[in-house]
């Protein structure tokens, strides 16, 4: 810890997140604003005071230029560095700005906020838990296996890009995405999904959520009826619920989401969501006779079936199951993908496919929200598709997903038997393992959380469906080693429960 006794006094800490020159900037600053450095008060010249610090010169320039920009200092030829001598009279001894505020005892001032923003307030603890960063701890779910990514074709991609980038690249770009990557999202999109659809109707977006953002101020008015899957994808679920929508729930059986009780529950839905290919969180696949009839009632009642097909490319028993949108013959269903499953969570691309009557509203509205994703990147993930590395890496990681699935219900067998109940499934990057009757599965989220266990509660995810306690439990992030110490920390936490 450095410290300057006279003045002005400034203490440095070399152990802070903060540069030096912001803590320099910060303390000066403050001064002012308590009248402690008086309007014209000279400042030592930044070659002495970076002596006295024992900083370079550089840092303190850093920090007198920030504040002569904010008008805090002035400068004279000749002379030195001055406070300013006119500051703003509600400037001069105010109190001193907490940079950590806290909201509940935040300005004394009125905010009148809209109905979005009033949502948001009420719901943000909610809505940040179930966005939060990723952990990298077992049993987190939706993660792919990062240590198997090839990043070394990835890279050399990449390098090649960034090297000398074509200066139309780094330019704006169509706000629907890099043309070529819209091309080769709809050929792998039609080879592997069975989605009819033109690179004209693909629109690159920054991840899943922001497709959902889209649908929902394109689609939803304040009370308008959304049917969604119960339980349902809490992303899913947040989006509409923002809009002021009423979330219709709707149960999900063994054959998927069950379109004879939504019927039953209203005929007026604008939006339809669902996880045909593979039911999130359940893992049910919706079978052909209940496809066609929600294709039915969409047609009948002139509503949109959202078909978010979120990892839809692992399935380990035969190929993956063709999507919904292939059978859509009246542009009925608007189809999204991800990249976050497949490749990184940090790419955040993803792509939305819509009806041709919808490219010119869809894009529009994309192009109000950030005009477009980051063009390079977008660049990249073009060659990596186009090139079939993507295609390759894909089969690979079905072997390695498996895999990582046998050992795991392998070792819940020998740990966890009449604790939790976990059984193999054909598909997917999670398991649930159901809890013993009457044992609160967001206990024992809770408690598995203070063991370094990441375990979402299945509770969570449901609005009147009264299901069994159950777990997420991820695999696919981890390997032998990080499965089985995993499976040993729950079956400490679950002796305390059963």
């Amino acid at each position: 810890m450095i410290f300057m006794p006279h003045p002005p006094f400034i203490m440095l800490k070399e152990d802070s997140s903060l540069p030096l020159y912001r803590q320099i900037y910060r303390t000066i600053r403050g001064a002012i604003l308590k009248g402690k450095f008086y309007p014209t008060m000279p400042l030592p010249a930044s070659r002495l005071l970076a002596k006295q610090l024992r900083v370079s010169r550089m840092t303190v320039v850093n920090a007198y230029d920030q504040l002569l920009a904010e008008g805090y200092l002035e400068t004279k030829a000749g002379a030195g560095t001055f406070v300013a001598a006119q500051l703003p009279e509600e400037f001069l001894n105010a109190p001193e700005i907490k940079y950590q505020q806290d909201e509940n005892n935040a300005f004394p001032r009125q905010i009148n906020f809209s109905a979005y923003g009033k949502h948001l307030l009420k719901k943000r603890t909610a809505i940040l838990c179930h966005h939060g960063s990723t952990a990298f701890e077992p049993f987190q779910q939706g993660i792919p296996a990062i240590d198997k990514f090839p990043f070394e074709v990835w890279s050399k991609i990449a390098q090649k890009w960034q090297k000398k980038p074509p200066a139309k690249l780094l330019g704006y770009h169509h706000s629907a995405g890099y043309k070529p990557l819209r091309e080769a999202v709809a050929a792998h999109l039609e080879s592997a999904r069975g989605v009819h659809c033109t690179p004209e109707q693909v629109i690159i977006v920054n991840g899943t959520q922001q497709a959902l953002d889209l649908i929902g101020r394109i689609f939803l008015d304040a009370e308008s009826e959304v049917f969604v899957e119960d339980p349902c994808y809490f992303g899913a679920r947040d989006v509409f619920s923002a809009t002021g929508a009423r979330l219709v729930p709707v149960p999900v059986d063994k054959e998927g989401f069950n379109v004879h009780e939504a019927r039953k529950k209203s005929e007026k839905a604008r939006l339809v969501y669902v996880t045909p290919s593979h039911q999130y969180p359940l893992g049910i696949t919706m079978t052909l006779g209940r496809r066609m009839n929600l294709l039915e009632w969409a047609r009948e009642t002139g509503s949109f079936i959202i078909e978010d097909d979120y990892n839809s490319e692992y399935r380990y028993a035969g190929r993956p199951l063709a999507s919904l949108q292939g059978l859509d013959r009246d542009g009925r269903v608007i189809y999204l993908g991800t990249f976050s499953k497949t490749i990184f969570p940090a790419l955040r691309l993803g792509c939305l496919v819509v009806p041709p009557d919808l490219i010119g509203v869809f894009t529009a509205a994309r192009t109000l929200t950030d005009l477009h994703s980051p063009a390079v990147e977008q660049a990249v993930l073009a060659e990596f598709i186009a090139e079939r590395h993507f295609s390759r890496h894909i089969r690979r990681m079905r072997g390695i997903y498996e895999e990582r699935q046998q050992i795991l219900v392998a070792e819940a067998g020998k740990y966890l038997q009449g604790m939790i109940e976990i059984n193999a499934a054909e598909a997917g990057m999670h398991l649930i393992g159901w809890l013993p009757a009457g044992v609160s599965d967001r206990e024992v989220s809770r408690r598995a959380s203070d063991a370094g266990l990441k375990t979402s509660p299945i509770s969570a995810l449901c609005l009147n469906e009264t299901l069994r306690g159950g777990l997420f439990l991820g695999y696919t992030a981890f390997d032998e080693k990080q499965i089985k110490a995993g499976v040993k920390k729950l079956g400490q936490v679950l002796e305390k429960f059963v």
